[in-house]
């Protein structure tokens, strides 16, 4: 899991780093769910027929298709409310929604659902064999980064580091139960290396250790081993690879990830940020212009398309092209008074930049 403090080279790469916690955990195929019961056809929690379905499924969360995120989760909910999977899985779709909005949408929402998935996989822990309880331990470290992840962004910072630890302590006695479940080692390994950089005078005091290494290992263990989370590690390698200024490793992975999902935008907002970084203005400039398509149709908030146009008269000020740049700041200009009073508070700085160089 990641603890809330994480940061990558570009300030608006903060928030989009949420989403890689966002692990899909859910199931269609009524033969293979749990019964009435809580027991599993197979006396394993997740067959192959199930994992099949939950890594199609995680296609619709790295897609930004919310929608039918929602409405998987729902028929989930409903035809087996007393396992904790379809809650869980809502919750990571009403925190996917609300990181890809840059807006606190579903607050009531989220937070119930969090608390339903405590009760039910704390209920089938006390009657699960091992490696069942392991599955449920796996869904409360889920619960809590979620509940983190959420704090650090629209909450307190105290309380998002509090998750963090409960998710890290759920991890660890998941692997009690079964020490086979690899992708428990994905949320442990985040955990690991944010925890590490992050903690400052902290580590440099002895009072935590420099896990980093550590963190990694664990993610590479979860790529090559895990049931379900496989794309969850590479997607949390990207940012590692950010943290650490291995920019040719960030780029290489961006794109085969954002070859595999097309349609969303997770993928592209760390390409371009390496990039950029590489100094590869022009290629970083054809990403932001990628980025500005997919945002023009959904502006939400305009957060993300002011960051966007702000990146992008960047690129294009680096390549001197100074008409293209100051076209973009312009362009700004046209939808400024559709922005929210909110928006311009926390882009203030982005937005005074464009107007002052729009007519430079």
């Amino acid at each position: 899991m990641n603890i809330p403090t994480i940061s990558g080279p570009q300030p608006h790469c903060k928030l989009l780093l949420f989403r890689c916690m966002l692990v899909v955990l859910f199931c269609l195929c009524a033969e293979s769910l749990p019964a009435a019961d809580g027991s599993t056809d197979s006396g394993d929690y997740l067959n192959s027929a199930r994992r099949e379905v939950i890594l199609a499924a995680g296609e619709r969360i790295f897609n930004d298709d919310f929608v039918s995120a929602h409405y998987l989760a729902d028929s989930l909910i409903l035809g087996y409310p007393e396992d904790p999977i379809g809650h869980l899985f809502k919750a990571a779709a009403y925190l996917g929604e609300m990181t890809f909005a840059e807006e606190d949408l579903h607050n009531d929402r989220f937070h119930d659902l969090i608390d339903t998935v405590r009760v039910l996989a704390e209920r089938r822990i006390k009657t699960s064999p091992p490696g069942v309880a392991a599955w449920m331990q796996l869904c409360l470290g889920h619960a809590a980064a979620y509940e983190s992840l959420w704090e650090s962004r629209f909450g307190s910072l105290v309380s998002a580091i509090k998750q963090g630890f409960k998710a890290r302590s759920a991890y660890e006695k998941g692997l009690q139960y079964d020490s086979t479940l690899y992708d428990l080692y994905g949320g442990l390994g985040m955990y690991h290396y944010w925890k590490s950089t992050k903690a400052g005078l902290l580590r440099w005091l002895g009072i935590f250790k420099n896990d980093r290494a550590k963190g990694i290992r664990e993610l590479r263990l979860t790529i090559d081993s895990s049931r379900i989370s496989q794309e969850t590690a590479r997607n949390a390698l990207i940012w590692i690879w950010l943290d650490k200024k291995e920019y040719d490793s960030a780029v290489v992975v961006s794109r085969e990830m954002y070859e595999r999902f097309p349609e969303g935008t997770l993928f592209l907002w760390p390409l371009a940020t390496a990039l950029f970084e590489q100094e590869n203005f022009q290629q970083a400039a054809e990403t932001y212009r990628r980025l500005e398509e997919r945002l023009r149709s959904q502006p939400g908030n305009y957060y993300n398309l002011v960051e966007c146009h702000h990146q992008l008269y960047r690129c294009l000020d680096k390549l001197r092209r100074n008409e293209e740049a100051r076209a973009i700041a312009r362009g700004m200009l046209e939808y400024y008074d559709e922005i929210p009073k909110s928006t311009k508070r926390r882009q203030r700085s982005k937005i005074a930049f464009l107007k002052r160089e729009a007519y430079r």
